[in-house]
This record gives structure tokens, sequence and C-alpha cells, in this order.
């Protein structure tokens, strides 16, 4: 691809390494034990093309920053905090899974789902969009039909219905189906345009066969974004993506 990041420099990772990494232009796995600089590599990068930190303590081509929008995407840590908020009415995965959808909170966010599908009042849009909208349907039910679940997008909220017709609330979903959902629903608000995108230990709470068919996902749902994974799990890339792996340890010095 054309945007790309082709070389990523960094000092001092963890304090005492330097990186150089020309990453694939497509996928990128990055394995490596914890504490290897994983997460932290995610972070910087994240924080570069967000305008957070300095442009000395990375070094990637300054045109391709001005070309190419840069995602994180880390359930992880909020999965962990989940856990412990199980008696809270809304956990973090429910309130950053209800910003996604209907920009709902303190903070709106510019991509949310509920913006996106009042574009379709539009009649230039209208057929585009619907037609995308039933395509990430399918895809879902595809994925959920593993717990047995189909999703209905009404006009102002969305649900689940159960193989025996049960209505399941989105905050009544596991932890897992919340973090396979927030992963679809912002690379389908990323619209198939050119995009960097961060994903963080995605495995966490996930289905094994979610895990499997993640990357192919992904990639259906966004073919022109530039993907790095961070991850501990084998079935992650055991689908036909063992040539995209790249080992932390081998990218410092």
């Amino acid at each position: 691809m054309e945007n790309a990041v082709k070389h990523i420099h960094i000092e001092n990772l963890l304090g005492k390494y330097t990186l150089d990494w020309s990453p694939n232009p497509d996928v990128n796995i990055l394995v490596g034990i914890n504490g290897s600089g994983k997460s932290t590599l995610l972070r910087k990068i994240d924080a570069y093309f967000n305008n957070k930190i300095e442009d000395g303590e990375i070094q990637i081509d300054p045109n391709i920053k001005e070309k190419l929008r840069c995602l994180l995407i880390n359930t992880f840590d909020v999965s962990v905090r989940d856990k412990k908020q199980l008696r809270t009415k809304e956990s973090p995965l429910d309130l950053i899974l209800r910003e996604l959808l209907f920009a709902t909170g303190k903070k709106s966010i510019e991509r949310s789902f509920v913006n996106y599908r009042l574009r379709a009042t539009d009649s230039s849009e209208n057929k585009l969009i619907n037609n995308k909208i039933d395509a990430l349907k399918e895809l879902i039910n595809q994925l959920f039909s593993k717990t047995n679940k189909r999703i209905w997008i009404k006009s102002n909220e969305i649900v689940f219905e159960t193989s025996d017709q049960e209505v399941i609330q989105l905050e009544q979903l596991s932890s897992g189906e919340k973090q396979l959902l927030i992963i679809l629903f912002t690379v389908f608000l990323t619209e198939e345009q050119p995009f960097f995108l961060l994903v963080d230990e995605p495995e966490i709470s996930l289905h094994i066969e979610w895990q499997e068919k993640l990357i192919d996902v992904i990639r259906e749902l966004n073919p022109n974004c530039q993907l790095i994974i961070a991850t501990h799990s084998p079935s992650i890339f055991g689908d036909g993506w063992g040539d995209k792996i790249f080992f932390m340890e081998d990218l410092m010095v």
C-alpha cells in the first residue's frame, strides 16, 4: 500500500533498547514474553500519530503521518477492570461500546455508529450505507452463531436475540462478546480508509474460533488498513499468517 508506515525507529525503548523495524504494509503480528515491550511500542506509535509525544522519541516518516490516521484498540486492561466491577450496572466495556455505537457520554466521538447511520438520510448515500450495514450484520451473525445469537439493529437501539427468541441487551453480553463488537465496529467505522490499526492482546476472553478468524475479519472490514497485532495466542496467527510474525527481541538491540 502506498499509504503505509515503512520504518519505525525508537531510542530508549523500555529505557535501554533501540528499535529498528520495517513493518509489512498489510499485517504484522508482534509476539514476545510479558514485559518485552509489545504494548509499550503500540502506545508510543499511537501517541506519535495523535500528537501526544515529542517527535524525537519515535521516528516515522512525517509525510505519512499527515496521510494516515492511527487507532489503538486495547480492551485487555478494560476487560480486567470489567471483571472487578461485575456488580456495577455499567462496566468499562459497556461504556466503551455504548460510546462507540451511540456517541453517549461526556466525550462523544467523531466516528460513532449512530452518526454513520444518520448519513443514510442523505439520499445519495442511503443505498451504500444500508448495504454496508447489512454486510456488517451478516458478518456479526456468522460470528455470533457460535453463541446462538443474532443482532438486531433498530432505529435507536442494538440488541441481540437468542435462538429461543430471548432478547439480550448489550450489557448482558459476555466480556468476550463485547470485546469482539468493539473491534468489529471500530474497524467498520474506518470506512475502508487507509488506517494504521494497532490491536493489543485481542485474544483476552475471545473464543478460540474468533481468535482464528480475527485477522481475516479485520481485513474484510478494511482491506486498506495496515495492521499490527500484539498477541500471546498462536490461534491469532495459526490460520495462514505465520509469515507475518515479528519477535520483539529480534527488533531491538
